[in-house]
C-alpha cells in the first residue's frame, strides 16, 4: 500500500514555515535582542522601585480595597496578602535582579519569564497609571524568553566557555515571535486609524499635536501641507513595515524609517516607554550575519566606505 503523495502546495507551505521559524541561529540577533530589552527593563525598575509604595502598596495613593475586584488579582501575590509591605517590596526587588539578569545575560529566559510576571501583578494591582507600552513590554519579554538570550555575549556564555560546554542548537522562533507581535501592533493601529475621518482625510495630526492630553508641548499647527505629511506618513509606516521589514533589501530602510517614527513619537507626544520598546524590538529583525556586518562597522567606521565582496554580500544579507 502505497503513502499519497502529498500536494505540492502544502510542501511548499512547510518549507516555508521551516525556513521562517526554524531558521538556525547562534544567537548574535537574540544576543542585541536581550541587551536592547534588558535597558528598557533596566530604566522600567528604576521607575518602579523608586515608586513602589507609593503606587502600589495598601497605603499608597491606591489602596488594595479599591481593585481588589479585579478578576486577575488573584493571580499575584497582591491578592493573598493585601497588607503586607513585604510583599511589595518582594515584588519590586524581582523585578529589578530580572532586569540586570536580562541585560547581563544571566539566566536571561528565566529572568525573562519573571519580568512578565511581575510587570503583569504590578499592573493588576494598579491599573489605573498603566499606557500600550506596559501592556507591550509584558508581552515582549514573555516572547524573548522563547528566544537563546543567553547564546552569545552574556554571563551564561562566560560560564559555559570556562567549562568547556558548547551552546545548545537554537533557531529564530523566539524572534520571529517578537517580529510578529511588532507586526500585529502596527496592523491594528493602521485598522483602528483608517475607521477614523480624520485619519482618512489627513487631518488627524493636527488634532493630537494641539492635544493638550496626547501632545508634550500642544502646539495648533495649520499648515495643511505638513499635517497632511505626518499624517500619511504615519499610515504608510505602519501599513508598510509589517511586510517590508521581513524582505533582506529592504529592512535597513524599514528600520531606520521606524525608529525615526519613533523618536518622533518620543519627543512630541506622551506615551511612555511605547516607543523605546518598540525601537528595542527592532533587533528581533535582525539575522546573525546582519549583526555581525553592523558590529563590524561598529568597531571601524572605515568599512562602510569598503565595497562588500559579492560572496560576502549574498551570506551577509540573508535573513536568519
Amino acid at each position: 500500500m502505497t503513502t499519497p503523495a502529498r500536494p505540492p502546495w502544502r510542501e511548499r507551505a512547510e518549507r516555508l514555515y521551516l525556513f521562517f521559524f526554524a531558521a538556525p541561529t547562534d544567537g548574535s540577533g537574540a544576543a542585541i535582542l536581550r541587551v536592547t530589552l534588558g535597558l528598557v527593563a533596566v530604566w522600567q525598575a528604576v521607575g518602579i522601585v523608586w515608586n513602589l509604595h507609593r503606587f502600589y502598596s495598601d497605603t499608597g495613593v491606591i489602596p488594595t480595597a479599591v481593585v481588589q475586584y479585579d478578576r486577575f488579582l488573584w493571580l499575584t501575590p497582591f491578592y493573598w496578602a493585601p497588607k503586607s509591605a513585604a510583599v511589595v517590596d518582594l515584588v519590586g526587588g524581582a523585578f529589578a535582579v530580572a532586569s540586570v539578569a536580562l541585560l547581563v545575560g544571566f539566566k536571561p529566559r528565566v529572568a525573562a519569564l519573571v519580568l512578565a510576571y511581575t510587570h503583569a501583578a504590578l499592573q493588576f494591582r494598579n491599573p489605573f497609571i498603566l499606557n500600550s507600552g506596559d501592556r507591550l513590554f509584558m508581552i515582549q519579554v514573555f516572547l524573548a524568553a522563547f528566544a537563546p538570550l543567553g547564546h552569545k555575549w552574556s554571563v551564561d556564555a562566560w560560564l559555559r566557555g570556562r567549562s568547556g560546554a558548547l551552546a545548545p542548537a537554537a533557531t529564530m522562533w523566539g524572534q520571529r515571535l517578537v517580529g510578529l507581535q511588532i507586526a500585529y501592533v502596527y496592523i491594528a493601529s493602521t485598522v483602528a486609524k483608517v475607521a477614523n475621518e480624520r485619519w482618512r482625510n489627513g487631518m488627524a495630526l493636527r488634532d493630537v499635536l494641539a492635544s493638550p492630553v496626547f501632545a508634550e508641548w500642544p502646539v495648533y499647527v495649520d499648515f495643511r501641507p505638513l499635517i497632511y505629511f505626518l499624517t500619511y506618513m504615519t499610515l504608510a509606516l505602519e501599513l508598510l513595515f509589517p511586510f517590508g521589514v521581513w524582505f533582506k533589501r529592504l529592512r535597513p530602510w524599514f528600520i531606520l524609517w521606524g525608529i525615526s517614527f519613533h523618536v518622533g513619537i518620543d519627543v512630541t507626544m506622551i506615551i511612555p516607554i511605547f516607543s523605546s520598546i518598540m525601537i528595542a524590538s527592532y533587533a528581533a529583525y535582525l539575522s546573525d550575519d546582519e549583526v555581525r556586518w553592523v558590529l563590524a562597522r561598529l568597531r571601524d567606521p572605515r568599512l562602510l566606505l569598503r565595497r562588500t565582496p559579492k560572496g560576502s554580500a549574498k551570506q551577509g544579507t540573508q535573513p536568519a
